[in-house]
């Protein structure tokens, strides 16, 4: 049997999109070619790149000369595959295409709703209609995909299309991300004087780092002994809420920052003994899951796609019950390593035989 020929493209190849790409193409037996962009402004990138990655997909085929250079495509859902398909020319656009859903654009809370905003949903759902199938990385986000679809349809003025949910669902599967376990297996989990929380998030509204603050504040209030790690990327508008939080819990605060290297990263998982996530946005949470692995005890809101991962006793539902599950960890410092197993079916080699098999299907 040859080796399987397969095209990654990914339009913006930073986070875990860059993160799970790079996993795969390490782990999976196949003849890769990786076309990417950096990422930067994720609606440009969803609105233009199906233009530039056929100009440049359409040069290679040239080079490879074959009749069909790739046996199977594989992207995400910021390339809009149905115009791409358009775009490369006969010889690239009859190839079978998988389509991992990271995210989709139909739950993502949008602050700032305009009609324009409406083309972002639109490009998952008419990608999702030209792959021949459809990976989504949670249950939940699949479900919630599919069944915000027609409400998405009735909002245009005439001619809803009928069915499109339904034709998305056959050829639709679930399969989550794999995480690389190395680094966290090089670095056991350490332990300090006091019981170190963290934060391992990039700091934007959907992220809900107003919650997380206001919680540890609470704690900190009551005079308990214990440190705050932040390890995301921050932005402008979140800096006033830094400050903040630096002046409010002092010298409880021990790191503010995205750490520079992947080590430092692993090595502030490993010296932590609780991760919180106070999402409103999650699809699947792949910094939580390395947080386990590293040695935390995950704490988590009580939806999204958290329940289907997450055993209850990791979930909260509600500011008042993250603080009082936090002031029980604080007090009753767990054992490091609670919440490894938990992680551990996630390992890029646990999962890579299950890629392998989907891809060899779908190019067949």
């Amino acid at each position: 049997m040859s080796t399987l020929r397969i095209l990654a493209l990914e339009p913006y190849y930073g986070g875990s999109h860059r993160a799970v790409l790079d996993l795969l193409v390490a782990q999976i037996d196949a003849d890769w070619t990786v076309v990417s962009l950096p990422a930067r402004k994720w609606k440009w990138r969803m609105r233009g790149a199906a233009i530039t990655m056929a100009q440049e997909v359409q040069a290679l085929a040239d080079v490879v000369g074959a009749p069909a250079p790739w046996d199977l495509i594989f992207t995400s859902t910021f390339l809009n595959l149905a115009e791409f398909r358009g775009l490369c020319g006969t010889q690239v656009a009859t190839i079978p295409a998988i389509v991992y859903f990271h995210e989709n654009q139909l739950s993502y809370p949008n602050r700032h709703v305009a009609e324009w905003d409406l083309q972002f949903p639109l490009t998952n759902i008419t990608t999702a209609l030209a792959a021949d199938s459809c990976i989504f990385n949670t249950a939940w986000n699949k479900e919630q995909f599919l069944e915000q679809i027609p409400g998405f349809f009735r909002q245009f003025p005439d001619h809803h299309p009928a069915g499109v949910a339904e034709l998305i669902a056959k050829k639709s599967s679930v399969l989550a991300p794999p995480f690389d376990p190395e680094p966290f297996d090089a670095v056991p989990p350490t332990r300090g004087p006091r019981c170190r929380i963290i934060w391992p998030h990039r700091w934007e509204h959907d992220k809900n780092p107003e919650e997380f603050f206001h919680a540890v504040m609470a704690l900190a209030a009551e005079g308990l002994d214990f440190e705050v790690a932040v390890a995301g990327q921050s932005f402008r508008e979140t800096a006033d809420l830094m400050r903040d939080a630096a002046a409010a819990l002092g010298t409880r605060l021990v790191h503010c920052d995205e750490p520079k290297t992947k080590e430092q990263y692993v090595q502030l998982l490993s010296s932590s003994d609780v991760a919180v996530s106070t999402a409103s946005n999650e699809f699947f949470g792949l910094a939580m899951i390395e947080a386990c692995y590293a040695g935390c005890t995950p704490v988590v809101p009580d939806r999204l796609a958290y329940p289907e991962i997450y055993v209850p006793r990791y979930r909260y539902d509600g500011a008042d019950q993250l603080v009082a599950r936090l002031r029980d960890l604080v007090l009753h410092r767990p054992a490091p390593g609670e919440a490894r197993l938990l992680a551990a079916r996630f390992t890029a080699t646990r999962l890579a035989p299950e890629y392998q098999t989907t891809f060899a299907a779908v190019a067949r």
